[in-house]
């Protein structure tokens, strides 16, 4: 592994000494280490830890323990620690590749690395710098390098017909009352070899593309190597000098990318206090990696929540084939309000929120069984034995009956032929695995065929979900037999 990161697990606790060792680092270091990473939401102060009746205002900092809130990558003082999703049992470390793919999920998920920052909104924003330099090779990624094309005449050229310009300059041969012309002047375009901008453009790129590499951190973000230029930063001239030239560029450009790297290379040649450098200070990362964990269950397992009901490929019976166009989440009733006016008549109010389904699915078993699958998405590491830890709650219980009922006539009228209730939780490797179920008998009473009367949970190796996530493909359709009971 070309870098060297120290690895820690997401919810795994350390106190400062225990910092201090895991990054080889002096007690005073460790302890400026866990107040720039709690003020970004990425270590959290168990309250727990500190013993009973603790004054708030002694050295909680240097004897509590912190919990690990995070997924992701911070550099502290040439240290390069990461944190991987809490799945991983305990002494299990990912390899390379997964680190990788955890980063590429995280990039996905957020919609660019620039995007990924600390969740917690209390937290300060991470080094400005960092951010705008990821948004500029991001950038680069997709739009290609900056260039500036000069359109220009040309006699007799290959390019379009320049009419206007030719009939004004030039002198045509009469072919009776019609103008004919031997020279003719074309459109074309020129690009200056010496442009400012695109020189700058790739000197920036190169040097961004450089510190990342320096700091260890290129190949995990999944960043090919940008060297594109030999030139420095001063071979440009001074930064006010710079800045006029791409000011000025700015304000004849009117293509949005270009315009966004313009805006982009002001700001790297003129830093503020939020673009600070970020040589000894940065992070990238989320407190919700349980989102990332959402929507790969939705790519995986093919969400058909938004879809209008006329295209699930199901055959649309009674009231619904008037319906077609709804969507299945627009068919889940709503509550209804009402209220008492003066003389306490009833009179109803307006429309709420209703439930909303993780996933909500349709699936095959090639022979006529079909089945309507209602699948939770949680990001939990549960425990089911003498002690039941770690497992969803009442509350996420409850929904996934109601979610049942909700759909209770579509179901029945449209002929499936079992209804799937899942909570799907993720592992590191191993098979797909059914871990237990859970029922709430006495409160929800069975609604028969083919319905179920409890939720099941599935296990399921977060790097197959994942993978299908980044590919855009349906988890394997085994894999899906097994869930859904079809199979």
């Amino acid at each position: 592994m070309p870098f060297k990161p120290v690895l820690v697990r997401e919810r795994d606790c350390y106190t400062v000494r225990g910092i201090a060792n895991k990054l080889g680092i002096s007690a005073e270091d460790a302890l400026a280490c866990v107040r720039s990473l709690s003020a970004r939401g990425i270590l959290t102060l168990r309250s727990d830890s500190l013993p009973d009746g603790y004054d708030p205002g002694g050295d909680a900092e240097a004897i509590g323990k912190y919990q690990v809130t995070w997924v992701g990558l911070a550099r502290f003082k040439g240290k390069l620690l990461v944190a991987y999703p809490k799945y991983y049992p305990l002494g299990t470390e990912p390899s390379e590749d997964e680190l990788k793919q955890v980063f590429r999920v995280l990039r996905k998920a957020s919609g660019g690395l620039a995007s990924i920052g600390a969740a917690d909104p209390d937290a300060l924003e991470d080094g400005g710098s960092f951010a705008l330099m990821l948004r500029l090779l991001e950038s680069y990624e997709e739009n290609g390098i900056y260039s500036n094309y000069v359109r220009v005449l040309r006699d007799n050229g290959t390019g379009e017909i320049a009419w206007e310009p030719t009939i004004a300059a030039l002198q045509p041969f009469m072919d009776g009352d019609a103008p004919a012309y031997f020279d003719l002047k074309t459109c074309g375009t020129s690009r200056d070899a010496a442009d400012f901008v695109e020189r700058l453009h790739r000197c920036v790129l190169t040097r961004c593309s450089a510190d990342l590499e320096a700091w260890g951190i290129d190949e995990l973000l999944g960043l090919a190597p940008v060297r594109i230029s030999g030139e420095e930063l001063e071979d440009f001239g001074d930064a006010e000098a710079v800045s006029y030239r791409l000011e000025q560029e700015r304000s004849v450009q009117f293509v949005t990318w270009k315009q966004d790297v313009i805006d982009m290379l002001l700001r790297y040649l003129n830093p503020g206090e939020e673009y600070a450098a970020p040589e000894d200070e940065l992070c990238l990362g989320t407190t919700s990696f349980y989102h990332a964990w959402e929507e790969a269950c939705k790519a995986a397992f093919g969400d058909r929540l938004a879809d209008r009901l006329d295209s699930l490929g199901v055959e649309l019976r009674g009231e619904w084939t008037m319906r077609g166009r709804e969507t299945l989440l627009g068919i889940i009733p709503r509550p209804e309000w009402a209220r008492y006016d003066a003389e306490g008549v009833e009179e109803p109010c307006g429309e709420v929120d209703t439930l909303i389904p993780d996933v909500v699915a349709v699936h095959g078993d090639g022979a006529g069984g079909l089945a309507f699958c209602i699948y939770d998405a949680k990001y939990y590491t549960p425990t089911l034995g003498e002690r039941v830890r770690g497992v969803p709650g009442v509350e996420s219980v409850t929904k996934q009956v109601l979610y049942q009922s909700a759909y209770r006539r579509f179901v029945l009228d449209c002929g499936f032929s079992r209804v799937a209730n899942v909570f799907l939780v993720p592992r590191h490797g191993g098979c797909v695995r059914r871990m237990g179920r859970v029922a709430f008998p006495g409160v929800f009473e069975p609604l028969g065929g083919p319905f179920t009367d409890g939720v099941e949970m599935w296990e399921l190796p977060a790097e197959d979900v994942f993978e299908c996530y980044l590919r855009g493909e349906l988890i394997d359709g085994d894999v899906l037999r097994r869930v859904t009971g079809l199979g």
